[in-house]
């Protein structure tokens, strides 16, 4: 007597894992986007006020803390965009450069100063100038482009701070 035994079917494929080089690359991504919304915002952010029937246009680098932020931003740009470059080359070629991940971990001590110092400092402008204005609509406009700037600003932090987490740990391997 012939006795045959079925082998259970394989099990249906597993999704593969999400790389954590795949994980680098779409935060760089991101960190790139976010910035490019904060320079777009910041660049294009005017307001003109009627003041006694005289028409005042302000632009946003006629508020200090503004310039910071976009001095922030666009120095935050360049360097994404390189080490957006350099994370493609990685995946790319799979060979580490531990230059990066050092890179990596210093950039955020920059972008936070940046942000947070810009951020306390149009707080600080916007009391100043919206006691002293009657209409406050257009400025509350300007004032809020600028908020949402600071925002971009800090989801692009946010991403560089996940990717210096990465990184350190990636540098106490070596």
């Amino acid at each position: 007597e012939l006795i045959i035994y079925m082998a259970p079917p394989p099990p249906p494929p597993s999704p593969p894992p999400v790389s954590l080089r795949v994980v680098v690359l779409f935060l760089r991504v991101l960190t790139v986007v976010f910035l490019v919304i904060t320079v777009i915002i910041l660049s294009t952010n005017s307001v003109t006020i009627d003041s006694q029937g005289t028409a005042l246009k302000y632009y946003f680098k006629d508020v200090y803390a503004y310039r910071y932020m976009f001095s922030a931003a666009i120095i935050g740009l360049v360097y994404a965009v390189v080490q957006l470059f350099f994370t493609i080359s990685e995946l790319a070629t799979r060979i580490k450069n531990p230059i990066n991940y050092q890179l990596d971990f210093y950039d955020n001590i920059i972008l936070i100063g940046n942000w947070f110092g810009g951020w306390i400092w149009s707080e600080q402008r916007l009391e100043r100038c919206t006691s002293s204005i009657n209409s406050t609509d257009p400025v509350d406009k300007f004032f809020s482009r600028g908020y949402a700037s600071a925002s971009m600003l800090l989801f692009a932090f946010v991403c560089l701070a996940v990717l210096s987490v990465f990184s350190s740990y990636a540098i106490s391997k070596h």
